[in-house]
């Protein structure tokens, strides 16, 4: 039977199993603002309709676009047109400076070809400074990671010829200076580079390949020796030095045995000492997991803990480094299975999506989780007609007994349950896939990040790790490039950057995209409240004097109200602002005021001598924590008049108050 025709007699026996006449019970608890424009009952749907229409105008709710770079390639002869210079790899964030890899296809010999490197100061205005083209930053994908001040990227896959180039560079000096970041190596690492982890402390790198180089079998039992994790010593950043590699030949027989018909890991992580190892294996009967055609690696996919007690402290055992078993999950063990302990119904047999992305957190109530994310080609694909024939949730799995794992939770949008078949195929409602992951804090995570693939960034609390629930979400608009009847792609892992409460991602056509949350509660930015007046010197005697308030009421959660003052003697101006539009984290420019947690920016309307205009007014405590020691102050008009001034006061006080 065709492969056509063994998806259309899957697709039609789900159609008419009973599932698929359930009702749907959406977990979306986003309530749309005035300015949303949000997705049509179906949460996560997509309509074919309305790719179809034109070029798609976005969906949105609880959030907005503060900021985008879409990092497009130079202008392809004879076309006129910029071009994007390829997928979107990863991003990660350093300061006011921000790091976006590429994936592939991609032109190495253009000059864009690389891991760019953005100015994010200006969160409304990201500018893309310069590209780094060291050997493995010229394609580094999901290998990009930053630990303390260091970062570092591999080689998407296997490089160019027998190398697989990694990269250390330094970002202690920020990135504005023309000769920072500082770059201080290049090495090769024993085999492909997929994924990978830079461990917190910054001495060790954990690489995962995928696939295997031509000529090569992925199949470790065909190919006994196939590298599944590869280990770098990262002590002297100046000289990395391989460690061991290893492979899941090495694990115990029962598991071995389960685990063999997976061609693939696709994602480690560690916790914060680096003594455990998170593994994400790409199992399941799927087009994208190269397993058994019999379905024999059904059940493979999954995490896998393994103990690197050994790496992290340098003290390898009498037969060199080893990674001690620890416990596996998959996510289709049958119920009452006395060694695997996870089933659900909804994924049924797990035959059709892989195991995709592990990461570890501690919740806000003080407990060690790993989220997990899968990836399917459906889910890929997004399509009406495809995406019921693969199944992929994200996962809560509490490990405080990390020998028996367990699911608390999972997250599912209505549009990859499949009692809702019947009318994702009559409607022609595409979706998409729970695919990369970020959190508003590692180490006190409430809210989970989700870039899915196909149906943009959904935004899901975790405050009740058993009850998650959807709050925001955010499908970018169609760009030049974007092809009729389809909807942009986002793939990165999300950088939450919690002093300006702002998120940074990517889309594949879009390019680097920096979102807020736009509901207080989930936005302790918004919760700031500011206070204070004063004077800056002026000509002579002459002083500028202000006075502002401004806060949300309800502890930060409710009606914003407040006042700003201004007399500005030597330019005769008087400024009185009335009604407050806005208040939150710095997202435009404000002089020397950067998004930092002590800063705030408040939009407004009111009078400039008495006729109707509007402004924007920065504030910034410096205290203690300041960047001068000193207080400041940014006032604009933005509309109906021409007039800014910025200074530190010589007098008074301004306080920035973050509330919980």
């Amino acid at each position: 039977m065709s492969k056509a025709k063994i998806g259309a007699f899957a697709l039609a026996t789900l159609l008419l199993s009973p599932l698929a006449v359930q009702q749907a019970h959406a977990e979306s608890f986003c309530v749309p603002g005035p300015d949303d424009r949000p997705e049509g009952p179906l949460q996560g749907a997509l309509p074919q309709s309305v790719l179809d229409a034109g070029p798609f105008a976005g969906q949105w709710c609880g959030m907005r676009q503060v900021g985008q770079n879409p990092l497009l390639a130079d202008p392809v002869a004879p076309s006129t047109v910029a071009l994007p210079r390829g997928s979107f790899g990863d991003v990660q964030l350093f300061g006011h400076c921000a790091y976006a890899s590429m994936r592939d296809p991609s032109n190495l010999a253009l000059a864009t070809t690389g891991t760019a490197v953005l100015d994010v100061r200006v969160p409304s205005n990201p500018i893309w400074l310069k590209t780094l083209r060291t050997p493995a930053m010229q394609r580094a994908y999901s290998a990009l990671e930053i630990q303390q001040h260091y970062l570092v990227g591999a080689f998407k896959d296997f490089g160019p010829g027998t190398g697989n180039p990694f990269d250390i560079y330094d970002l202690s000096g920020g990135c504005l200076d023309q000769d920072q970041p500082k770059f201080l190596s290049t090495t090769n690492t024993a085999s492909g580079n997929h994924d990978g982890w830079l461990t917190p402390d910054t001495s060790t790198y954990y690489g995962i390949p995928f696939g295997a180089r031509p000529g090569q079998s992925s199949d470790i039992r065909v190919n006994p020796n196939r590298i599944d994790v590869h280990v770098l010593d990262l002590t002297d950043k100046a000289n990395p030095k391989q460690l061991f590699t290893w492979n899941r030949n090495k694990l115990p027989q029962e598991v071995r045995d389960r685990l063999v018909p997976a061609r693939n890991f696709h994602d480690i992580s560690t916790n914060d000492d680096g003594t455990r190892l998170y593994l994400a294996l790409y199992g399941g009967n799927n087009a994208l997991g190269g397993n058994d055609a019999n379905g024999a690696g059904r059940c493979s996919n999954g995490m896998l803990i393994l103990d690197s007690t050994q790496v992290a402290r340098r003290t390898p055992g009498p037969n060199g480094y080893e990674l001690p078993y620890v416990s596996f999950t998959s996510w289709c063990d049958p119920k009452n299975d006395p060694v695997f302990h996870f089933y659900d119904a909804d994924f049924d047999d797990g035959s059709t999506a892989a195991a995709h992305a592990t990461e570890y957190v501690i919740h806000e109530n003080g407990k060690p989780y790993v989220v997990t994310t899968d990836e399917s080609a459906a889910g890929l694909d997004g399509k009406f007609d495809q995406i019921c024939l693969q199944r992929t949730f994200g996962r809560l799995i509490d490990i405080s007994d990390e020998t028996h794992p367990r699911v608390v939770s999972t997250f599912k949008p209505d549009i990859g349950k499949p009692e809702n078949c019947t009318r994702i195929v009559t409607e022609q409602l595409n979706g998409g896939m729970i695919h990369y992951i970020g959190f508003d804090d590692r180490y006190k995570m409430r809210l989970v990040f989700y870039a899915g693939a196909n149906y943009g960034i959904r935004v899901v609390d975790f405050r009740d790790p058993n009850h998650p629930k959807e709050i925001a979400y955010y499908k970018a608009p169609s760009v030049a490039t974007t092809r009729a009847g389809d909807n942009d792609f986002t793939r990165p892992d999300p950088r939450w950057d919690t002093g300006n409460c702002m998120l940074y991602t990517g889309w594949n056509q879009g390019g680097l995209r920096i979102l807020e949350l736009t509901d207080p509660e989930y936005n302790a930015c918004m919760r700031r409240a500011v206070d204070g007046g004063g004077w800056l010197a002026g000509k002579g005697k002459n002083k500028t004097n202000f006075g502002l308030e401004a806060a949300r009421a309800n502890g930060g959660r409710g009606t914003l109200a407040g006042n700003v003052e201004l007399n500005d003697r030597d330019a005769n101006v008087k400024i009185h602002i009335d009604k407050l539009t806005s208040l939150g984290s710095v997202r435009d420019a404000c002089g020397a005021i950067l998004p930092t947690a002590n800063a705030v920016q408040i939009n407004g309307t009111g009078t400039f001598n008495g006729a109707p205009a509007t402004f924007r007014v920065c504030v910034e405590e410096g205290g203690e924590q300041g960047r001068d020691k000193a207080d400041r102050i940014y006032v604009t008009c933005t509309a109906g008049c021409s007039y800014t001034r910025e200074g530190m006061p010589e007098g008074g006080n301004i306080t920035v108050t973050q509330r919980p």
